[in-house]
This record gives structure tokens, C-alpha cells and sequence, in this order.
């Protein structure tokens, strides 16, 4: 057995003679043998799936031209022509077509069925008896071939099966590692949600610092102060906003949300503006919360934090950090609210809005806690 494997080397260029069927399919058989030795040995002795690929792959092209023309020799023992030879060896290209046509009329249904009967076609051509004189094994050398390729055989098995065995069990212990780092994610998200929010030392920008105590005492690790937000009466700016249109902004990832006016997305920044009365809503799903990421905007003065909840989703406590915010272009004055939640799924959703009176940035905040809605 070992010399007729031995011979399908020597014979690697040679596309002229015939091969038995019995050196066929041994060939098969030791080359599916060591394949399977590769994945055995490189998945359980050195658990290294890259190490598999790259040894198979070195040996699927080593054995590319002797199986060639060890198939070539096979047709040409069972008496094909050149011509029937050349039609078997172009057939995956006519497959491939006949597979394309399928697809076009919409009959993938049938490929797999194509493929079956082209893969039973090409085991009938390489099992036919040779045309030519073939040697007659005894009992005794039929049973020695049955049993060393049954052992082979089994030992492929064998092979297989216990390296499967190893890959499943490392991808559901990889999968199980996953699923429990997630878990404690989303539990220290939602830990998070719960705890008072402290503006970090060096947090804010160094111009707010110099322009306001209060917020030096902030960034050196004193918490923010509760304060609930007192109802504030209609000044001129929330009554002309009122009176605009309705309109809904947001994305699929962060959410929508309804405002009024005219809203436009600054393609750079991202930013949601209202030029009628000069109103910037800023939303991101990205961040670890305020106080860890540098803010996008930084207060002049923090006047106080506070809760409030969304009408359309449900156990989602929203911190609110009220302040001012001093306009880089102007110098002047302006309300500015921060908002942070944690989904349910654990992702953080992220607003900055400023306007120009807290009256009317009162009015988005409620608006934006009563028709928030995800998708």
C-alpha cells in the first residue's frame, strides 16, 4: 500500500499512463487521512486553528498537479479518448454555467440537486473497470486492502470527529466569555445610571475655569448639586418657538425625537440647528458619560442636576445637568442642558442643547421626554 501511494508521487507529471482503481481511491483515502491528521494534531496538540490552515493549504497545493494527472491516468485506463478527457476536465466551468442559468430563472432550489448529479457523474467516470488488462487480487489481498483501509478510514474519523469536538467546545467557551463580559458591561452601565454625576478635575476647559468659580469647585471632585427644574413661564422666545411647525429629528441609531421648525444636520459636526431662533441640539450614542469623555461643550456656570424619565421607554432614569454656556463667536450668554441615559440594552444616548432663554430649552426637555421613541 505504501508503494502504490509512493508511485502517485513519482508519477505526479506523468499524464499518459493508467491508474487502477485501487490506486485511485487510496490515494483519496491517505490524502483525506492526512488532512485530517493536520487538524488533528494542530487543533489539540497545539490549539492553533491558524496553524491547521496554513499546513492545509500548503498541502492542498502540493497535491494539485499529482491528483490532476492521477485523475487524467484514471479516465484514461477506463478507454476514454482525449477529446471525452478534455469534455470531463472542462465540466466545472459548464457547471458553474448551468448554475448561473439556474439562479436567473430563479431555480436555486435546483442547484444543489445539479451538483449532486454532476458529483455522481464524475465518482461513476473514476470507478468504472479499466478497459485494459487488469490484475487479479487473490482473497487474501482483498482482505488486507479491506482492512488497512477500513482502519484508515475509521482513524479519519476519528480524527475529525475529536478535533470538531475541540473547536466546539472553544467556541462555546469563547462565546460564554463574551456573553459574561457583556453582562458585567451593561450591569456597571446601569450601576452608573443610579450614581451622582461628578465633574472630574481638568474636565472642562481651561478658559470656563478661569471665567467662573463655581465650576473650578466642580472639576476639583465636589458633586454636582440636585435642583429641580422650576416651571418657568412663556417668555418671547418659547412663545415664537410654539407657534412653529412641528417637525421630528434623530436617526435610527440614536432615536427621534419631535421639535418645531426648521431643522438642518450640520454634515461636519453632526449638530441639529434651528437658524429661526439660533437652537443647537447635539445627540451622540458614544461616550462613557459626563465627567469621564472630554464634553463636546463646556458650561460656563453648572447650575444644578436633576431626573426626569421617558414617556416611551420604559425603566430609564435621564440625568439632567443644567447650566450656561458662553457662545465662542458672540461672547454671549446662553442656556445649555445636558442629557445622558442608559437603553436598556446598556448604550448610552448623549444630548447637548442650547438656546437662548431656559424657558424655551425647559419646553424642548419636556418635548424630548414625551415623543422620544427608538426606530
Amino acid at each position: 500500500m505504501l508503494r502504490r501511494y509512493l508511485r502517485y508521487w513519482r508519477e505526479a507529471f506523468d499524464f499518459h499512463s493508467g491508474a487502477y482503481r485501487l490506486d485511485f481511491w487510496w490515494v483519496q483515502i491517505v490524502n483525506t487521512f492526512i488532512f485530517a491528521s493536520i487538524l488533528f494534531v494542530s487543533i489539540n496538540f497545539f490549539n492553533s486553528w491558524p496553524l491547521a490552515t496554513k499546513l492545509s493549504g500548503t498541502f492542498s497545493i502540493l497535491i494539485t498537479i499529482p491528483n490532476l494527472s492521477l485523475f487524467i491516468r484514471r479516465l484514461r485506463d477506463t478507454g476514454f479518448p482525449v477529446q471525452t478527457i478534455m469534455f470531463v476536465l472542462m465540466s466545472p466551468s459548464l457547471l458553474g454555467v448551468s448554475f448561473g442559468i439556474l439562479v436567473s430563472i430563479r431555480l436555486v432550489i435546483l442547484a444543489p440537486i445539479a451538483f449532486l448529479i454532476y458529483f455522481g457523474w464524475i465518482i461513476y467516470l473514476v470507478s468504472r473497470r479499466s478497459a485494459y488488462w487488469t490484475p487479479t487480487l487473490s482473497k487474501k489481498q482483498k482482505s488486507f486492502y479491506a482492512a488497512v483501509i477500513s482502519v484508515v478510514m475509521i482513524l479519519t474519523v476519528c480524527f475529525q470527529v475529536t478535533a470538531l469536538k475541540h473547536v466546539t467546545h472553544e467556541f462555546r467557551a469563547a462565546a460564554q466569555k463574551y456573553i459574561q463580559e457583556q453582562h458585567q458591561v451593561n450591569e456597571n452601565r446601569g450601576t452608573s445610571v443610579s450614581s451622582s454625576y461628578s465633574v472630574k478635575n481638568g474636565s472642562m476647559s481651561s478658559s470656563a475655569q478661569e471665567t467662573d468659580d463655581n465650576l473650578s469647585d466642580a472639576s476639583s471632585g465636589s458633586s454636582i448639586p440636585e435642583k429641580e427644574v422650576t416651571e418657568l413661564p412663556d417668555d418671547s422666545e418659547t412663545t415664537a418657538y410654539k407657534g412653529l411647525t412641528e417637525d421630528t429629528i434623530g436617526d435610527a441609531e440614536f432615536g427621534f425625537f419631535k421639535v418645531h421648525g426648521i431643522w438642518e444636520q450640520d454634515a461636519a459636526s453632526l449638530q441639529w440647528l434651528q437658524s429661526q431662533q439660533n437652537i443647537m441640539i447635539l445627540t451622540s450614542t458614544q461616550g462613557q458619560g459626563f465627567g469621564v469623555d472630554v464634553a463636546s461643550f463646556s458650561f460656563k456656570k453648572i447650575t444644578g442636576q436633576s431626573y426626569l424619565s421617558l414617556d416611551h421607554v420604559d425603566n430609564v432614569q435621564v440625568s439632567r445637568i443644567d447650566g450656561t454656556y458662553q457662545d465662542t463667536t458672540s461672547d454671549s450668554i446662553k442656556a445649555m442642558t445636558y442629557l445622558e441615559w442608559h437603553m436598556p440594552d446598556g448604550h448610552i444616548r448623549v444630548v447637548y442643547l442650547i438656546a437662548p432663554s431656559r424657558a424655551l430649552l425647559n419646553l424642548i426637555v419636556k418635548t424630548l421626554s414625551e415623543s422620544f421613541r427608538v426606530g
